[in-house]
């Protein structure tokens, strides 16, 4: 008997392994099969709405607010802005769907910068492009970010896997066009896209510094620190290397041409 239910145990375990988000048998299977991080901000997402919804928490204590953050020494404002996408409606919808649906798929095989490619790589990740969003976020007088988040965790997922075939409302769409197919959507119904080209903008700068630099410069920028990597158990991991020890080649998005052929040649 006990051995019957140890096996029982151990397939559904399995089962939750490798459930993928909108899969599982249930929403608890759905919600256990999600990353580590994902699932946090999910939960983040969700008690905060609720908490505001209800009037719980007032919303303003949740906003980017540098003189509450500096003179009070409220810092965890530096992370409730990020996970604030105000009162239930479709904004709300739309904007937890690509968290939680690009989030996951990012950190079940992020950039390797130095953990392996661990869920360790993309709380770094998260740690770089949070701090380019807040500078932006001063700059601008900006006290939520949660849709530039969002929107950088979906730009870096593309740039990763551009090639990789999605859908926008049941419509085909190349990963490497899906920011932008967005933001056109965004636009024709309406809303701002300001948040969203910012949330790009630090997408971009952070694959500029983990790709672009150190195969134009020869140093690398991004590199996930050792106590990240015993946080979440990633092992010590050199990034792909490349032809005279240059990063791999970057993906790049769009058709194969081939590699010609010289006219005149026989």
């Amino acid at each position: 008997l006990l051995s019957r239910s140890f096996s029982a145990t151990k397939r559904s375990r399995r089962r939750i392994m490798v459930a993928r988000v909108g899969g599982g048998d249930s929403p608890q299977d759905w919600f256990y099969s999600l990353p580590p991080i994902t699932r946090c901000m999910l939960v983040a997402v969700l008690v905060m709405t609720c908490g505001s919804s209800f009037g719980m928490i007032n919303p303003a204590s949740l906003s980017l607010n540098w003189t509450q953050i500096v003179h009070r020494f409220e810092i965890w404002r530096l992370f409730s802005a990020f996970f604030f996408y105000g009162t239930f409606g479709l904004p709300f919808l739309i904007n937890l769907y690509l968290l939680v649906q690009y989030s996951s798929r990012y950190e079940e095989s992020p950039y390797n910068t130095g953990a392996g490619g661990t869920s360790a790589d993309y709380a770094w990740m998260l740690m770089i492009g949070g701090a380019i969003l807040c500078a932006l976020g001063y700059c601008f007088q900006l006290v939520f970010m949660g849709e530039a988040f969002s929107f950088m965790i979906l730009y870096v997922w593309t740039r990763k896997n551009p090639d990789e075939q999605t859908s926008l409302f049941g419509f085909k769409v190349q990963a490497f066009y899906l920011p932008f197919a967005l933001i056109a959507f965004r636009l024709l119904i309406g809303n701002p896209i300001f948040l969203d080209i910012l949330g790009i903008g630090a997408g971009h700068l952070y694959y500029f510094l983990h790709y672009v630099f150190p195969s134009s410069y020869g140093q690398t920028v991004v590199k996930t620190p050792a106590f990240l990597r015993e946080a979440f158990g990633g092992a010590v991991a050199q990034p792909p290397i490349g032809r005279a020890g240059a990063p791999a080649p970057r993906p790049q998005a769009g058709h194969n041409w081939g590699g010609g052929r010289v006219l005149g040649a026989d």
